[in-house]
């Protein structure tokens, strides 16, 4: 009768947890009965950064709500196994109403959501992918791709067909009525189907990796996109203390200068213009590193619009980004045309001192389409790469760059290969994500990680140097 009794008492406490009993956010359907009624099946909150403007998450117990203030929608998503808040719903104005944890898989229109996702070990969420699948840079997404485990809607033969793509999409969203598709900030918002993500149109790198916490809260997984995001934070944060202490005693004027520029045919030399630090992601590289951007100066060249004069592009001619950039001693050219432009310009660039002394360098540490795909969501590797090129980076240890590749003397770089079948499953963790502070007790140790050593095809900065001898032979 004793056992009984226990049997009882144990039964009682397992099938009724309370609202204090919950310490994680639930990773399936719950069941009512077993909760209190105030029970808040969301312990585990985002919440973003102050400097995070387009992007709120609110929680209410069995709810939350999503608002993108980009295009003015808010999704409301409420805890699976709980009622719907119908009073909540019928005085809102929700484009979506979602029981989370959500479990009729995605679509992705734009490559930069890929990345989120795999951080977060949500790879095959992703069921189908709308556009060109050669931009598709993450090896394990080309593997579902090419072994039918990505439906890719694409017509090659007709890709700026918008309707035609709808039609696929329509067709693939019918055949699949759970599913949401996450669209781009200039993408179809009002899809019925369609989740709105803007992280691009941030103004810092801290705000824009602040959505995987959307992302996270799909699926209840606040917590672990809460230490994705401290640990990021917490490296981005350690190389611009290091880069403050290198450049603590540097006159202004002395401090290192980068030339951010790149060509485009037929139109003229676009060149980076940072009237505040945050005006643009490299501004703010730059500023975190301790550098400075040379910017095209007030009313020197010409602008072009697109969109009949709302936003104004400007362009310098040969001449004048010559005079401007002659003396920089770093160049970073932000697209993979660089070799094209040299063999068109070669007797113009041959008088800049950058490409004298080997020091360009272009995004292509890791290919062709990593820079847009993955570089959002490691942006503190980002600047530990920009730190290092300027040196402010920590003297005591070595970062190998992985994103920022000397068009001299280094390879195009390429994002790797899957492991399959285990890594599919596995969350994606960037390369050389370590940082070292200054003065610190680990200061002497090699921050280095070779997850993969075919990965990246980039050496060190120091090397240069052991090349200059061969200029001759490439000018």
């Amino acid at each position: 009768m004793k056992l009984s009794i226990a049997s009882a008492i144990a039964l009682c406490f397992s099938s009724h947890i309370t609202a204090t009993d919950l310490t994680s956010n639930p990773t399936d359907c719950i069941e009512p009965a077993n909760y209190d009624a105030d029970t808040d099946f969301f312990p585990e909150k985002f919440t973003p950064h102050e400097t995070t403007d387009l992007l709120d998450i609110s929680y209410h117990n069995t709810y939350k709500i999503i608002t993108n203030r980009h295009v003015n929608k808010s999704y409301l998503l409420y805890q699976c196994g709980t009622e719907p808040p119908i009073d909540v719903i019928e005085s809102g104005d929700f484009h979506l109403v979602l029981p989370i944890p959500h479990t009729g898989k995605l679509g992705v229109t734009e490559t930069p959501q890929i990345t989120p996702l795999e951080q977060l070990g949500l790879r095959r969420e992703i069921v189908s992918y709308i556009g060109n699948p050669k931009l598709i840079s993450s090896p394990c997404l080309n593997y579902m791709s090419q072994n039918d485990e990505l439906h890719v809607i694409y017509y090659e033969e007709d890709p700026y067909n918008t309707t035609l793509t709808n039609e696929g999409i329509g067709s693939f969203v019918e055949e699949n009525e759970d599913l949401v598709v996450l669209v781009g900030p200039y993408g179809d918002a009002d899809g019925e189907r369609n989740l709105a993500v803007a992280a691009s149109q941030e103004m810092t790198a801290v705000a824009t990796f602040d959505w995987l916490g959307m992302y996270a809260a799909l699926y209840n997984l606040e917590g672990t996109a809460n230490r994705i995001v401290s640990e990021t934070e917490e490296r981005y944060q350690c190389a611009a203390d290091n880069s403050a202490i290198m450049t603590a005693d540097m006159p202004e004027d002395e401090k290192p200068e980068v030339l951010w520029a790149q060509f485009f045919s037929g139109i003229g030399w676009s060149v980076a213009d940072c009237p505040t630090w945050d005006s643009a992601y490299y501004c703010e590289y730059a500023r975190h590193c301790g550098a400075n951007i040379i910017s095209r100066p007030e009313g020197v060249g010409f602008s072009q619009s697109y969109d009949g004069g709302k936003t104004l592009y400007w362009y310098l001619t040969d001449e004048e980004f010559l005079e401007l950039g002659k003396h920089a001693k770093i160049w970073i050219y932000p697209s993979p045309n660089f070799e094209e432009i040299f063999e068109e310009k070669r007797e113009l660039l041959n008088q800049f001192e950058t490409v004298q002394k080997m020091e360009v360098y272009d995004n292509q540490g890791q290919g062709p389409f990593s820079w847009h795909e993955q570089r959002l969501g490691e942006y503190d590797v980002v600047a530990l790469d920009f730190c290092t090129l300027v040196g402010t980076n920590n003297p005591e240890t070595i970062h190998r760059r992985r994103w920022f590749r000397n068009f001299f003397i280094e390879s195009v770089g390429n994002a790797g290969s899957c492991d399959v079948p285990g890594e599919i499953d596995e969350p994606y963790v960037p390369s050389e994500a370590s940082c070292t502070p200054i003065g610190s007790a680990d200061s002497a140790t090699i921050a280095v990680e070779d997850k993969d050593d075919d990965s990246s095809s980039v050496v060190m900065g120091s090397c240069v140097s052991l090349f200059v001898a061969l200029l001759a032979t490439l000018l």
